[in-house]
């Protein structure tokens, strides 16, 4: 098969986290751009075959890599071999200096930022902080750890749960708390999450980022066609562009919207 000119396309197309491989590809479904799809299935080990095989047919981007950890071990592959990454999900605050990736979505930092601050201005605490026990959710932990007022009897409250979507709704599950309000990142956007709670009975409050996951895939897939219409080398186009400062899309960010499960 001849994969000149093919974008290389890849995120969890199955397992747990299947429900932003469909996002990925639903959102990416009316470019006319020449597509090659692997499911990474969010495992870095598979990642790294994925890419590998990226490499190896020629691809002219890759998309994708909805995991940091993916991304990450990945990233370093499409690096060497000169393939630039646009990151539409992966937060990892370091992912754009370590591997070189150009990120249109807003970073962990910027969503810690917008948690503290929301926290601050509505006069909430966290009496507790909970990690499903992945990088991702360790990672923010730590962060808020150091960031955010604790156990204030005189101040409303939530409990910061930090994770993966599937398994912070397992949690809250098995809590079988209603009426209790939860901190959750913005890993859980996504109808999933949404229909796991309905008649929980709780509140989440949840970082919603601008430009949202959909959103960020529809502007690589355009950035990657104005380079193409332009004669240029993409990861020349990306690196000039003046949307971009350090590798990071300028114009991402994050609000915390507040959701009832009744």
């Amino acid at each position: 098969m001849n994969t000149a000119g093919l974008i290389g396309m890849v995120g969890p197309l199955s397992g747990p986290r299947s429900a932003y491989g469909e996002l990925l590809r639903q959102s990416a479904g009316e470019s006319s751009l020449p597509m090659l799809w692997r499911d990474d299935a969010a495992n870095p080990e598979q990642a790294c075959i994925v890419a590998q095989e990226f490499i190896d047919r020629g691809v002219q981007a890759v998309i994708g890599h909805f995991n940091s950890e993916c991304a990450r071990v990945a990233g370093r592959l499409y690096q060497a071999a000169g393939i630039p990454l646009l990151l539409p999900a992966a937060t990892a605050p370091d992912l754009c200096s370590t591997i070189g990736a150009y990120r249109l979505c807003a970073s962990e930092r910027q969503q810690v930022t917008a948690i503290v601050k929301y926290l601050q201005q509505h006069q909430w605490v966290l009496n507790e902080l909970w990690s499903d026990g992945t990088v991702y959710g360790n990672r923010l932990v730590a962060a808020l750890a150091t960031s955010v007022s604790r156990h204030s009897p005189n101040k409303a409250s939530a409990v910061g749960l930090m994770g993966a979507h599937h398994a912070i709704a397992k949690e809250i599950q098995r809590r079988n708390q209603s009426g209790s309000c939860y901190l959750v990142p913005d890993d859980c956007v996504i109808e999933e999450f949404d229909q796991l709670l309905q008649g929980s009975g709780v509140t989440t409050l949840c970082p919603h980022a601008t430009p949202d996951f959909g959103s960020c895939v529809c502007l690589a897939l355009q950035l990657i066609s104005e380079a193409i219409d332009k004669g240029k080398n993409i990861g020349e186009f990306l690196h000039q562009h003046h949307d971009f400062e350090q590798r990071q899309y300028r114009h991402a960010g994050f609000s915390l919207i507040s959701r009832h499960y009744g």
